[in-house]
């Protein structure tokens, strides 16, 4: 049963205090839900805060709570439940069964409104009431919502990886979702690994099942560059990512034997070439050449290359001379290691190969491969007919470093090799000139 309370009022130099009766019942028939955009009511129990508008401009972070007590001044109570299903009302709404009073005075301006807020993530915030005299059962609508973080996640985000290459075993992965409220930006380290166990790391907006209350706003998560670099004195691989604010799915799929670089395709005539790098190897037996029909999804083997396996990394090349004019193929690579065990590369090139392609029709300066290169690279070029050819090498100084090719060539296309070994990390230019009729210039990245 409500009742009415006589409360008298007197000067205060803090805040001025006015004489009133009131008692105020406060309710709401608005369901709140686990998140802004709605969803999943808020269940029976979630607990509310009632806020005094202390500065009377509206909810902000410096309101206090009223004080609880029988004293001057005080409130009988500042939390509450939601009890919406408890009282016959809809999930996620409450009605006070108990009044909200200030025991004998009230602080001015008599103004208040309640907060309710879902774990971290949402912040219910409901219009401020004015306390007036007499009795006052009032709706709190409308409300507003804030998506916040009460506990910030992390700069630095570690995931362990205990066992180095064999925290996977052979066909499993490792997934988890992660929240953010709002544009993050973190390092994302995984670890202890060795500097030749590097991580293949997914991202894909939204949540595989349950375990995050902002999937109605999938994140994008993006690996920033450099990419993974690894830190040999804690013994963990590290990248620099950014998200936006929602859920995203992190899946772990492979720790590789063989640091991945570049992987290319080049048509000819009834064949394609294929190229690629690695940045580090160890226990790497070799590498299946895998090949599928533009369209098909099932990939046969077409051929193995086997490692050189140096810590430093190693060039390859392989030639699929089993190939048909015409034809658009689809290639892929598997990193065999020594212990039978086999990393997917991800990573997929095409090319179709024609009678054309294995014909020069016209003068071409292709780019090289690998770039970035460490320390040695390819550089191809097309010659329509015999005739003088220089091959030259410039830093970005415009300084020569390098003559490759000085001298008749004929018709066709030529490869040459370049070693950047007594050259220091940089960008470099790389030009072709073929008699008076052809001259191109392209750019290629040492690494060290």
């Amino acid at each position: 049963m409500k009742h009415q309370i006589l409360v008298v009022f007197a000067a205060l130099s803090v805040a001025s205090i006015c004489t009133a009766q009131f008692n105020v019942g406060m309710y709401t028939t608005t369901p709140l839900t686990e998140w802004c955009a709605g969803g999943t009511p808020l269940p029976d129990g979630t607990v509310g805060r009632i806020y005094w508008d202390v500065n009377n401009n509206g909810p902000d972070w410096t309101d206090p709570m009223p004080v609880v007590g029988g004293g001057f001044a005080q409130a009988n109570f500042n939390t509450f439940v939601l009890n919406g299903e408890s009282v016959g009302l809809e999930p996620g709404t409450f009605f006070f069964e108990e009044n909200f009073t200030i025991a004998t005075n009230t602080p001015q301006p008599s103004k208040y409104y309640v907060r309710v807020e879902d774990f971290w993530e949402n912040t219910w915030t409901s219009r401020v009431i004015t306390v007036v005299d007499g009795y006052q059962e009032t709706d709190m609508a409308p409300w507003s919502c804030q998506r916040n973080c009460g506990v910030p996640p992390p700069d630095s985000i570690v995931i362990s990886t205990p066992g180095g290459r064999n925290f996977l075993q052979p066909g499993q992965s490792y997934n988890d979702c992660w929240g953010f409220c709002d544009v993050r930006f973190a390092t994302l380290c995984l670890g202890p690994l060795s500097e030749d166990e590097m991580p293949i790391v997914e991202f894909s907006p939204g949540c595989v099942g349950n375990g995050c209350h902002l999937n109605d706003y999938p994140a994008v998560v993006t690996i920033l560059p450099p990419g993974w670099l690894y830190n040999p004195a804690s013994h963990l691989w590290c990248a620099e990512m950014v998200a936006t604010a929602g859920c995203a799915n992190f899946l772990l799929t492979s720790i590789l034997s063989a640091e991945q670089g570049t992987f290319n395709a080049m048509a000819l005539d009834a064949s394609v070439v294929l190229y690629w790098t690695t940045y580090s190897e160890n226990n790497v037996a070799g590498y299946d050449v895998l090949r599928t029909v533009a369209g098909c999804e099932t990939f046969e083997k077409v051929g193995n290359v086997e490692a050189v396996n140096s810590p430093a990394g190693s060039n390859y090349e392989f030639l699929d001379n089993g190939a048909v004019n015409g034809t658009s193929y689809v290639y892929t690579l598997e990193t065999v290691n020594l212990d039978g065990s086999r990393d997917g590369w991800g990573t997929v090139v095409s090319a179709t190969p024609s009678v054309e392609a294995g014909v020069i029709t016209e003068f071409a300066l292709h780019q090289n491969y690998p770039n970035p290169f460490n320390p040695t690279t390819k550089l191809v070029f097309d010659v329509m007919s015999q005739d003088f050819v220089t091959l030259t090498i410039c830093n970005v100084m415009g300084q020569r470093v390098a003559t490759l090719v000085n001298g008749t060539m004929a018709a066709g296309r030529h490869s040459v090799l370049f070693d950047g070994s007594n050259l220091s990390s940089g960008l470099y230019y790389y030009t072709v000139k073929v008699g008076k009729d052809f001259a191109a210039t392209k750019k290629m990245l040492l690494l060290k």
